[in-house]
């Protein structure tokens, strides 16, 4: 599993990295900082989304993403940059951020409570280690996705929507929103979100892994 994280957020941020440096000066070398999930989850492989059904949003049922496989030769290269976004556009109740991918697959909800943080997609793959045994519904009704703690991540399936927010806002993809120590970014490919102390997760329709 530690390998296959080895190469994780590297492009996502890359772009916002050099931005960050502009045209300083670069700094004597500080020691190695301890890995992140910025450098630990694998890049996503590439997909297209289908655009909007209207122009008033994103369709909910949009076709299928085309999915290109990347390897370790080929990684996936998205260097979009990524814009954060104030979390107080997402509030929900009880001090609560929320929100869904602009494909209407992926719901998500950040919190200061145990089992409050988090996403589930309603099109995934089961995640390793996931408890899917949930009569009398089989593991295909199943929604998948993870619980975010602090420094720590835990596969699950879900009979109901842990993570649903009313009139959810879409988070833009390229956008990131950061809520009480958790980060999580929006991007064409997947949902990664950050929980702090190198652990996080990539959950997509095609991909649902974790570290």
């Amino acid at each position: 599993m530690e390998e296959f994280w080895k190469f994780t957020l590297t492009a996502v941020l890359a772009t916002a990295a050099l931005t960050a440096c502009g045209s300083q000066e670069t700094p004597a070398a500080d020691p190695a900082p301890t890995t992140s999930i910025v450098a630990q989850i694998p890049a996503p492989p590439q997909v297209t989304i289908a655009p909007p059904s209207n122009a008033g949003g994103y369709s909910e049922s949009a076709e299928a993403p085309t999915v290109t496989s990347a390897t370790a030769a080929d990684p996936a290269s998205n260097t979009a940059p990524i814009t954060p976004v104030d979390p107080a556009m997402y509030a929900a109740p009880n001090d609560q951020v929320g929100w869904k991918s602009p494909s209407g697959n992926i719901f998500c909800k950040l919190g200061s409570t145990a089992f409050s943080s988090g996403c589930q997609a309603t099109d995934a793959p089961i995640p390793d280690g996931a408890d899917c045994d949930k009569p009398p519904f089989s593991a295909d009704e199943l929604s998948k996705g993870f619980f975010l703690d602090p420094g720590q991540v835990t596969p699950m399936c879900f009979n109901q929507g842990a993570f649903g927010v009313q009139d959810a806002r879409s988070l833009d993809y390229n956008t990131s929103i950061s809520f009480n120590g958790y980060t999580c970014y929006s991007r064409v490919e997947a949902m990664i979100c950050d929980a702090g102390s190198g652990h996080g997760f990539v959950l997509s329709m095609q991909q649902a892994t974790w570290n």
